[in-house]
C-alpha cells in the first residue's frame, strides 16, 4: 500500500492511495482527500483494513457513483414497471436525489449521509438549483410552470414518503448486489413533524357535482348547447366520445389512469351474475398495474355496458388486442394510449357549477380534480353502499389500510368495527394491544372520531 498525490495535483493537493488485494487484478485506488501527509496514511491504512473487510464478506470493492448505481439499476425495472411509474422514479431521482447524493460512491453511504437528504429536500427550492429551475419554468413560452407549479409550498408527507420509498429500495439493491455492508433505511417521519402527518383525504365529487358532469359529458360527446362547435371535426368528435367512455368506466370500476389507459378489448367481457343481471368484468394485467399484480375489477352496471358497447362502435380499433383507448398519429403507426389528463382538466374548467371560476376542476377547498379523482369518487359511492372494505380493497387492487387512512370518514360504524376486530396478530389470536394502536393512530389522524373509537374499543373488548 502507498499513498502519493497524482501528477497533475498541486503540490499541496490532496493525497490518493492504491492497494493490492489478494485475488483482485490491478490496484484499487482511492481518493483520501486530505493534504497532510501523516493524515493521509492514517486515512489509507483505515481504509485498506476496511477494502480486506469488505473482500472476506464478499461485498463488491469496486468505486461506483449512486448516479451510475441507479442508472444500471433502472434498467432492471424497465421490465417490472409500467411507463408512468418507470417515469416517476426517474424524474424524482433526476430532480431530487441525484443533486444529493448522486457523485457520492456507494461505498461512502451511511445512516447519517442519507438522512441529511431532508434537510436539502425541504429547502431545495430554495436553492440555487431550484431558483435557476424556477427561472426556466418561467420563461417557457406558454408554459404553466407544471414542474414547479407548486414550489411555494412544502411538499406533502405522502410526497416525502414515496420519495422516501423510492431511496430505500435502491439502498436494498445495493446491498443484494454487494456495493453495501448493511440496509440503510431513510423514514420520511424524521422531515415532518407528527401535526403535519394528518390523512388527505382523496378529492373526489359529491353526488350533487356528479350529476351535473355527467350530464355535461353526454352533451360535450354529442357537441351541443354550451358544448356545440362548428370547428368541430370527426377527429374530435371521437377524441369527446372517448373521454366520456373513459370517465364513465373509471367511475364504475374503481381503476386507475394508468390501468384504464392500457385496457385493450379482450381484458373486457360480460357475464351474468347470480340475480340473472349482465355485468361488466375487466381484467387488470399485472404488467399495466401499478402493484404488479393482477386482478378483475367488476361494474355492476348496465349503463357502462351500452356506453362501451356504442364506443366500440365508433372506434376504428375493435381487435381483441386493440387499446380500448388508444389512438395512431398515422395510419401505419403503432396504436399507443391517448393521455386524457389535460381534455379532462379543460372539461372541468368549462363545466359550469354554482358560478364557480374553476367550475368543477376545484373541490371547495381548493384541491385540484384530475383523472384520479374518478377511482376515489368509485370507492366512496362502494363504501356508502356498505360495501364490505376487503372487498373493495381486492376490486381496487389496494390494502385495507389505504381504503381505511384515505377514505375512513366514508366508512359506516359497523364496517368499521367489523374490520378492526379482524386484525390479529401472526400466531391468529386477536391483539387487543395492536387494536388500541390502530384506533389511537386513527384518533390522532383524525379517521375516526372519539365517539366511534370508543365503540370500536368495546367490541374489541368483548370479542378478546
Amino acid at each position: 500500500m502507498i499513498i502519493f498525490r497524482r501528477k497533475d495535483a498541486p503540490e499541496d493537493g490532496s493525497f490518493s492511495f492504491r492497494a493490492k488485494i489478494e485475488g483482485h487484478k490491478g490496484y484499487i485506488r482511492r481518493t483520501l482527500k486530505e493534504t497532510n501527509p501523516e493524515k493521509a496514511l492514517v486515512l489509507a491504512e483505515q481504509e485498506y483494513e476496511n477494502l480486506r473487510v469488505r473482500d472476506k464478506g464478499g461485498f463488491s470493492l469496486k468505486e461506483l457513483s449512486v448516479d451510475k448505481f441507479f442508472d444500471a439499476w433502472m434498467q432492471t425495472q424497465k421490465t417490472r414497471l409500467t411507463d408512468s411509474r418507470y417515469m416517476w422514479k426517474q424524474s424524482v431521482y433526476e430532480r431530487y436525489v441525484s443533486g444529493f447524493m448522486g457523485r457520492k460512491n456507494l461505498t461512502d453511504l451511511n445512516k447519517k449521509v442519507v438522512d441529511g437528504y431532508w434537510s436539502y429536500r425541504l429547502n431545495f427550492w430554495n436553492t440555487k438549483e431550484g431558483q435557476e429551475r424556477i427561472q426556466l419554468n418561467q420563461k417557457r413560452i406558454g408554459a404553466k410552470s407544471k414542474s414547479s407549479h407548486n414550489v411555494a409550498k412544502k411538499p406533502s408527507f405522502a410526497t416525502l414518503r414515496a420519495e422516501a420509498s423510492l431511496i430505500n429500495e435502491l439502498l436494498r439493491a445495493a446491498v443484494d448486489e454487494g456495493h453495501l455492508s448493511r440496509t440503510i433505511k431513510i423514514s420520511a417521519q424524521d422531515a415532518v413533524p407528527k401535526e403535519d402527518r394528518m390523512v388527505q383525504y382523496r378529492d373526489t365529487f359529491t353526488n350533487d357535482e356528479w350529476r351535473v358532469l355527467t350530464s355535461n359529458l353526454y352533451n360535450y360527446h354529442l357537441c351541443r348547447g354550451r358544448w356545440k362547435d362548428t370547428r368541430i371535426n370527426t377527429s374530435h368528435r371521437f377524441q369527446r366520445h372517448m373521454l366520456r367512455t373513459f370517465v364513465l368506466l373509471a367511475a364504475s370500476t374503481g381503476l386507475r389512469t394508468g390501468e384504464c389507459k392500457n385496457l385493450r378489448w379482450s381484458d373486457l367481457r360480460i357475464e351474468t351474475d347470480e340475480e340473472g343481471k349482465n355485468v361488466l368484468l375487466v381484467s387488470v394485467r399485472g404488467k399495466t398495474s401499478k402493484v404488479r399484480r393482477g386482478r378483475t375489477a367488476v361494474a355492476h352496471s348496465d349503463h357502462i355496458i351500452g356506453v362501451l358497447d356504442e364506443y366500440k362502435k365508433s372506434s376504428p380499433h375493435t381487435q381483441d388486442n386493440d387499446l380500448v383507448f388508444g389512438s395512431p398519429r398515422e395510419v401505419g403507426d403503432e396504436i399507443t394510449p391517448v393521455d386524457l389528463s389535460t381534455q379532462f382538466r379543460t372539461f372541468l374548467t368549462r363545466c359550469p357549477y354554482e358560478e364557480r371560476k374553476e367550475g368543477l376542476r376545484l373541490s371547495v377547498d381548493g384541491k385540484s380534480r384530475t383523472l384520479y379523482s374518478l377511482r376515489h369518487f368509485f370507492a366512496i359511492q362502494r363504501l356508502q353502499q356498505n360495501v364490505d372494505i376487503f372487498q373493495l380493497a381486492t376490486t381496487m387492487g389496494t390494502g385495507v389500510t389505504q381504503i381505511r387512512n384515505h377514505y375512513g370518514r366514508h366508512i359506516s360504524g359497523d364496517a368499521f368495527i367489523k374490520e378492526l376486530t379482524k386484525y390479529q396478530s401472526k400466531t391468529g389470536q386477536t391483539t387487543k394491544n395492536a387494536a388500541v394502536r390502530k384506533l389511537v393512530d386513527m384518533v390522532e389522524s383524525g379517521v375516526l372520531n372519539e365517539e366511534l373509537a370508543m365503540e370500536a374499543f368495546r367490541q374489541v373488548a368483548e370479542n378478546r
